[in-house]
């Protein structure tokens, strides 16, 4: 009857070891073979050593049977710790230490009767089941047991630990691994402890045939080896969108190598609470966006920013009962960098023909009204000429030229938004041309807050418009002054940049300039600040958040800029206060435009 069992479990024990090498991908699976096998072996041996007699071939067998004892408890181990999926630390020195007892077991198994470390005697007796022998341990055989022992503790713990961060079909294998583990070193511990009524009776292979019971009640019960198939390691690992599984209480069980990087999780995470490790969760599944709705969030994380896509639908098992959630997060930092880059060059390009039509609509304005003031400016001055000094006809002659000239520098700033105005090219030392500006000004804005100047000494000279540089800096600084408070501050600065094609890329105007070396200016106050509205209109024309502003001070700046082939870029926020600053290129020449008739220079002055 022992023999029959043993025989049972030989068998068992080589078809779990069989269906385990079809497994061979998943982890665990090739360890598991091995050791099936290792119990076969010991099952088989242990019902050739019940079937014969003969002393000295008992004494043999049982040296042989020690090919499948001796590794079982590394075989266990390695089983456990990869189905856990737990990582060894220095994984090939330490895999080669833990089979070094194992080896020298076997070693001094085969050569006892030169030392006796492994049997230091061997008794034949007789019991009811018939002759017996009795080995009686000696000390490296104590060596070796209490070594296999502390492995199988290990390998079982690791396992029990599964068993609460796997979501339910884990836990009912895992508890089935467990179970088949404890059975025959139960019956071992009865052997090492002589508590059986029957001396030398070894219960230990016969148990081992519920271990191989167990093990195929949970491949074809649980299919042990096929919940997490062959291609998770082949596909899921090397997917670049992370996975994430999470049990019914959103406990996290497992997760790819991609989770594990746009989460920052670790194998340490698992079993713990997903709102726990992962610190953006909480942004995706919120009380108006539920689990169940199948709708992706988009998840936005700092730094960099990087956007995920984030995807949870639910997970049942092959009875349609709920187990556990599947997370798909799909890194999309790509396509919303590509999108808003699409959308920027999109947004440049409609202000570019905007500002185009525009300049057009102003340049061609500005020139009929010029043709038209020069004939109203001619005769007004001819009139105010003939006319007696204090006649009434003499002071309607000068308003009217009073009036024109205001026109002409309407038509002006016109014609400097257009580009259309005249540049009268000089090199230039920016540090003292705003230096003086700052001077002249200091006197006017001091009623209400502070000009500061930050000269960095001299500059390389620059070809610029020295007098439409002078307009830029004046509207710049007086713009400033009615942006802040009593006690604002204002400060104003010079200097020399290298600008490179990333920072070219962050201007308000000027992108397409090229990289190089250039002078800048910097206006600086620490006012109300603007908001995206009135960034984005604030340098068209007639625009104006001032009840008496004419809304042509700023679109002049942006046609003086584009004139000189420079740069300007502006920071502002609600409550942060604004920042301009121009770059004007080192070693460029500007060109004149084409010229406007005299009326608008100031140069048809009446007597």
């Amino acid at each position: 009857m022992q023999a029959v069992a043993l025989f049972a479990s030989t068998g068992l024990s080589i078809w779990a070891a069989a269906i385990a090498r079809t497994r061979r991908g998943v982890p665990g699976g090739v360890a598991f073979g091995w050791m099936m096998l290792a119990i076969a072996w010991w099952s088989f041996a242990s019902a050739l050593h019940t079937l014969i007699d003969d002393y000295d071939a008992r004494v043999v067998i049982s040296k042989l049977q020690y090919l499948g004892v001796a590794p079982i408890g590394v075989l266990w181990l390695l089983f456990t710790t990869e189905y856990s999926r737990i990582a060894w630390p220095a994984p090939r020195l330490t895999r080669l230490a833990v089979w070094i007892v194992p080896v020298a077991t076997l070693l001094l198994t085969l050569t006892n009767e030169q030392h006796h470390l492994v049997w230091s005697s061997i008794d034949e007796v007789m019991t009811p089941l018939g002759r017996r022998l009795v080995y009686h341990g000696g000390t490296w055989y104590w060596v070796h047991a209490s070594y296999s022992y502390f492995l199988v503790l290990v390998g079982t713990a690791t396992l029990a630990r599964g068993l609460r961060r796997f979501p339910p079909p884990y836990r009912r294998q895992t508890a089935l691994i467990i179970a088949g583990a404890i059975v025959p070193w139960a019956g071992n511990l009865l052997y090492l402890s002589r508590a059986l009524p029957v001396t030398g009776l070894d219960l230990t292979p016969i148990a081992f045939t519920v271990s191989g019971a167990c093990f195929t009640w949970g491949i074809y019960r649980y299919r042990l080896f096929r919940l997490v198939p062959v291609a998770r390691d082949m596909v899921v690992d090397s997917m670049e969108d992370g996975v994430i599984v999470l049990d019914a209480q959103r406990r996290l069980v497992d997760l790819n190598a991609a989770a594990e990087r746009d989460t920052g999780c670790t194998a340490a995470s698992l079993g713990r609470p997903i709102d726990e490790v992962v610190s953006w969760w909480t942004e995706a599944v919120d009380e108006d966006r539920p689990l169940t709705d199948g709708q992706p969030a988009i998840v936005k994380v700092e730094p960099g920013p990087r956007y995920f896509e984030v995807k949870v639908s639910a997970v049942r098992d092959s009875e349609r009962r709920f187990v556990g959630w599947l997370v798909i997060v799909h890194d999309i930092s790509n396509r919303r960098r590509t999108e808003a880059e699409r959308w920027a060059f999109e947004r440049r390009l409609q202000e570019q023909q905007k500002s185009e039509s525009l300049m057009v609509l102003a340049g061609g304005v500005a020139h009929d009204f010029n043709n038209l003031l020069t004939g109203i400016l001619g005769n007004a001055d001819l009139l105010a000429i003939l006319s007696p000094p204090e006649s009434d006809q003499r002071r309607a002659a000068e308003a009217i030229v009073i009036g024109a000239q205001r026109a002409a520098d309407l038509v002006s700033k016109m014609l400097a938004y257009s580009g259309g105005g005249r540049v009268v090219a000089q090199h230039v030392n920016l540090d003292d041309l705003v230096k003086e500006m700052v001077d002249l000004l200091a006197a006017s804005v001091a009623r209400h807050c502070t000009l500061i100047y930050n000269s960095p000494g001299a500059l390389p000279l620059v070809e610029t418009d020295p007098t439409q540089i002078r307009q830029v800096v004046l509207n710049l600084i007086v713009n400033a002054a009615e942006a802040v408070d009593d006690n604002g501050v204002i400060t104003v600065e010079t200097g020399e940049e290298l600008l490179d094609r990333a920072m070219l890329k962050q201007m308000t105007f000027g992108v397409d300039v090229p990289a190089g070396r250039y002078i800048f200016i910097d206006v600086v106050d620490n006012g109300s600040g603007m908001d995206e509205h009135t960034l984005a209109r604030m340098f068209d024309p007639f625009f104006s958040t001032k009840d008496a502003g004419r809304g042509l001070g700023m679109a002049a700046v942006r046609g003086i800029v584009r004139s000189h082939r420079a740069a300007l870029r502006v920071t502002s926020a609600k409550g942060q206060g604004t920042r301009f600053r121009i770059w004007f290129p080192l070693g460029l020449s500007i060109h004149s435009t084409s010229d406007a008739s005299d009326v608008t220079r100031g140069q048809s002055t009446p007597s």
